[in-house]
């Protein structure tokens, strides 16, 4: 094997780490409750690559989805960890995670349409660390 072969197996092979890692970590909770057609206001179509029109289809801004989760019982006094768009379950929804000074990690998940919160999934900040060394 010439090592420019060699080269070739070691990026395709790196290639297919990259790309199944995050699959591999990321564990389903079985507890948590799918958010519902009833619940949120901005159903996703079914496409592979989404972000764009996500970007589009949002009627509020992640400050608006922070200070609703930091103005509910479970976002109060909450530092916040992170803010991201994303398609939960089918729907638009901002994942805002906040941190409590108990080490608590509530992931709000708040409805990028009609602004109110759909879901909030608690974790340790151990945990949350834990699994961001994993994935790095």
């Amino acid at each position: 094997m010439s090592c420019l072969d060699k080269i070739r197996l070691a990026a395709a092979i790196g290639a297919v780490i990259a790309v199944s890692a995050p699959v591999l970590l990321k564990a389903e909770d079985p507890q948590e409750k799918p958010i519902q057609g009833s619940q949120a206001s901005i159903r996703l179509p079914n496409e592979a690559n989404q972000e764009a029109a996500q970007a589009g289809l949002a009627s509020i801004t992640a400050e608006q989805a922070i200070a609703t989760a930091k103005s509910s019982p479970q976002g109060s006094g909450g530092k916040l960890l992170r803010v991201e768009l994303q398609n939960e379950d089918g729907f638009l929804v901002y994942n805002v995670e906040l941190v409590s000074p108990d080490k608590k990690v509530r992931e709000i998940k708040v409805d990028a349409g009609a602004n109110t919160i759909l879901r909030v999934d608690v974790d340790s900040a151990d945990r949350e660390t834990e699994n961001e060394e994993r994935a790095d």
